[in-house]
């Protein structure tokens, strides 16, 4: 589909089974099973190398699904986890030595974790000792508060799917544009990813995906902007397919000097691909 030069690194994607046991209180069931072989022949379809699996939320915090793929992959995949924020240090340095890079906070249905509270801060204690980072999935305008908290404490942030704004114009969503400036803070990070979730037209999705790019890249540069594809684009799974994705990848692609940045050099450095960045 397109020449790798380094590697293409897909920053964000999930697997699971449907046999696992979810949790009670997760917001949706997912249709069908994501295995690991159907996500590597998604990789290979793209033409992208490597691959950074998230934990999806309605596994909890049982990330052993992951672990056994990443696992299985080998140096072809990272992974982000979710924790309970009791884990002890070295139950995290087992998981740290088993391929994670981070922890995801998935609050996108409004329940915001106590970040404040002793317990939370001893965690994020660990994680900075780590030298892990923290992924926000949550709305645009429920960013801010998070992104204060975590900094404070010197951790790296990593904001899914664009922030997840309510408004599919860029310029009119007010937690986009403060996303925009957290952008100079140069300790926030951006997935390019998962638009459809902001616009599920595809023709409105592209438009999205191109009028918030030049933003972010002028606010964030392309050493704190990354692309994923959100495989397997849980509750759409029926309208995403691999051209929609190789559409706004190619838009990518386009600019040679652009793609290496955004497609490998800063992903593989965040997730530690490349084992050079403290």
């Amino acid at each position: 589909m397109h020449q790798v030069v380094t590697g293409i690194i897909d920053s964000h994607a999930h697997v699971f089974n449907l046999t696992l046991p979810m949790v009670a209180s997760r917001r949706y069931t997912p249709a069908q099973s994501a295995p690991l072989e159907n996500y590597l022949a998604h990789l290979h379809g793209l033409g992208c190398t490597h691959g950074v699996l998230i934990q999806p939320s309605f596994l909890g915090c049982d990330n052993s699904f992951m672990l056994q793929a990443i696992a299985q992959a080998g140096p072809r995949l990272r992974g982000v986890a979710c924790v309970d924020p009791t884990i002890t240090l070295p139950e995290l340095q087992a998981m740290d030595r088993a391929g994670i890079v981070g922890i995801r906070l998935n609050v996108i249905d409004g329940t915001q974790p106590q970040l404040q509270s002793a317990l939370w801060q001893n965690l994020l204690y660990k994680i900075k000792r780590l030298n892990w980072h923290v992924e926000l999935h949550c709305r645009s305008n429920k960013l801010d508060t998070m992104i204060t908290t975590l900094l404070k404490h010197q951790i790296r942030v990593v904001v899914d799917h664009f922030g997840r704004p309510a408004d599919g114009v860029p310029a009119r969503d007010n937690g986009f544009q403060r996303l925009l400036q957290w952008g100079h803070s140069g300790m926030v990070w951006c997935k390019l990813s998962a638009v459809y979730r902001i616009s599920a037209a595809a023709a409105d999705g592209h438009k999205f995906f191109a009028a918030a790019i030049p933003l972010l890249l002028e606010n964030f540069g392309s050493h704190r902007l990354m692309w994923g594809s959100d495989w397997p684009h849980t509750q759409y799974e029926q309208q995403i397919n691999p051209e929609y994705l190789a559409t706004q990848l190619n838009m990518l692609l386009q600019d040679k000097q652009l793609a290496p940045a955004l497609l490998w050099d800063t992903p593989a450095k965040l997730f530690r691909f490349i084992q050079n960045f403290v």
